[in-house]
């Protein structure tokens, strides 16, 4: 019997989920689209480039 997990509750388990959670502000999701889209605009660029390097 000694080796049982204590019993949590219910209450005290979601008082300390909703403050370990960690919310990102909307300028992170703003600045993760401008880097994948940057990231996109280069890709195309790389491959114009290598095109027109080819011929």
């Amino acid at each position: 019997m000694e080796d049982r997990a204590p019993v949590v509750l219910s209450t005290e388990q979601s008082s300390s989920s909703t403050s370990i959670r960690h919310k990102e502000g909307r300028g992170a999701w703003v600045l993760t689209a401008y880097g994948i889209c940057g990231l996109a605009l280069f890709g195309v660029l790389a491959y114009f480039f290598s095109d027109f390097i080819a011929h």
